[in-house]
């Protein structure tokens, strides 16, 4: 007798599971390529927004001059006036304490016929810590004490090339190189081999002295380190490109929820027809959040290429005007990241609310076409004020800090647009109102155009 197995037949899901979902989405996807065009606007705020924070935060971040600016890689430096005993005594010391020592002698010289001034400068271009502080643009750095190299400025103020011989530092020097200090790009220098410079009118030494307070190295020596030379900024670049990509997105995103209603209200015959097959409200809902989904996405990727694109072309002159080199990708890759994830997000919530308000359409009105009628919602500006008056407190404190120079109130002035903008969102529909009831003797272009309002 053959036994048979029975097996337990597999539960459908009565909202489709899985498979429906996709199918879902894929209609979704036909339906964004067949109207993009109606999309066009949220998709092109989207990716204006995109490439403009893309690009802001890059020019905010490389804008100022570098943190090791003058250190290399060093986190400490001492400078002196002059290479003398006291100077010697000291960099042994410091030799002694804390091993690699990187000293750099410079002589101030003046350009004949100018005001202007350039450093002949004795380093190492393989040193422990100033490396980044010397580039090569051609030749080769000087290995001996008959060459030196110079920077496109010195070389064009002395007429001087690769291969001529010049006379500096108190002898013939063939020039073999034309090299830039990355960090500023105005420092003039002519470079030369270390222990080359006689006359030394500042002298600095780079060293590593981790977790050593100043105090501890004694009178007369006056140490350095990159955080203690920067400029104190209680909000960074990244920050404030965060926040104005925060409140950009935010408004896109109220836009947007306009255009998202109106594609929903286009589409009702067809989302009567899917709900007339057996589609749930979560389907339905869906369709719309995939859209906008769909659109973030498309905007994202659409704004980091046009964001890139603006950044190389931009580059070279941000360079010139910021007096140091750049990076090709030098970008604050936090804010680009939440600037896609931000996009894409605002989107999908933009689409939500139309999502949630479709699906309370009967089936049989939506086959119709006809749109639901607008409910009049009564709602009262008493909040609105309060945000406005907030706003234009903390905006006039931050315009009349410091005895009225405007300056050192940032947290007010971010704090204050950042109220500013849900006031206005609040007081918009007291406004209409108010206008529609001024329009009821305008011309009807007029009442019509006030009507849609």
């Amino acid at each position: 007798m053959t036994s048979a197995v029975l097996e337990r037949p597999v539960e459908a899901r009565p909202d489709g599971g899985a498979p429906a979902r996709r199918a879902v989405v894929r209609w979704a996807w036909r339906l964004f390529r067949r109207e993009w065009r109606q999309q066009f606007l949220i998709l092109a705020l989207i990716t204006v927004a995109v490439a403009a924070t893309i690009v802001g935060s890059a020019v905010a971040t490389n804008n100022p001059p570098p943190k090791n600016s003058g250190f290399g890689t060093a986190q400490d430096s001492v400078s002196f006036s002059s290479y003398n005993a006291h100077t010697a005594s000291v960099i042994a010391s410091l030799e002694h304490r804390f091993g690699r020592v990187e000293v750099i002698e410079n002589e101030t010289q003046s350009i004949p016929g100018s005001i202007n001034t350039y450093q002949i400068r004795a380093q190492d271009p393989h040193g422990s810590f100033g490396g980044p502080m010397l580039s090569l643009v051609s030749g080769h750095f000087p290995s001996g004490a008959d060459q030196v190299a110079v920077t496109s400025g010195v070389a064009s103020a002395f007429h001087l090339s690769v291969g001529a011989t010049w006379r500096v530092g108190g002898g013939e020097r063939q020039v073999v190189g034309i090299v830039e200090n990355p960090q500023s790009l105005l420092d003039e220098l002519a470079l030369v081999a270390p222990g080359q410079v006689t006359n030394s009118t500042g002298v600095t030494a780079l060293f590593d002295a981790p977790g050593v307070r100043l105090s501890s190295f004694g009178k007369g020596v006056q140490v350095e380190t990159p955080a203690s030379v920067a400029q104190s900024n209680a909000f960074n670049p990244e920050t404030i490109s965060l926040a104005a990509l925060v409140l950009g997105m935010l408004l896109i995103a109220l836009v947007s929820i306009g255009g998202f209603t109106v594609l929903a209200q286009r589409r009702m015959r067809s989302i009567g027809m899917l709900e007339s097959t057996g589609a749930t409200d979560r389907h339905v809902r869906l369709v719309i959040s995939a859209n906008g989904t769909v659109v973030g996405v498309v905007g994202a990727i659409l704004g980091f290429v046009l964001g890139l694109v603006v950044w190389l072309a931009y580059r070279p002159s941000l360079e010139q005007s910021s007096h140091h080199v750049i990076g090709v990708l030098a970008l604050s890759w936090t804010v680009v990241v939440a600037a896609m994830v931000l996009a894409v997000v605002a989107a999908y919530f933009a689409a939500s609310r139309p999502a949630r308000a479709i699906t309370k359409v009967p089936i049989v009105q939506a086959l119709s076409g006809r749109p639901a009628p607008p409910r009049q919602i009564h709602r009262s500006a008493v909040p609105g004020i309060v945000f406005l008056v907030l706003a234009f407190i903390l905006l006039g404190y931050s315009g009349g800090t410091n005895h009225g120079n405007g300056s050192g109130g940032a947290p007010e002035l971010v704090f204050g647009i950042v109220l500013l903008i849900p006031g206005l969102i609040l007081l918009a529909p007291f406004f209409l109102s108010l206008t529609a009831r001024l329009g009821r003797r305008t011309p009807i272009a007029t009442r019509l155009a006030l009507r849609d309002l």
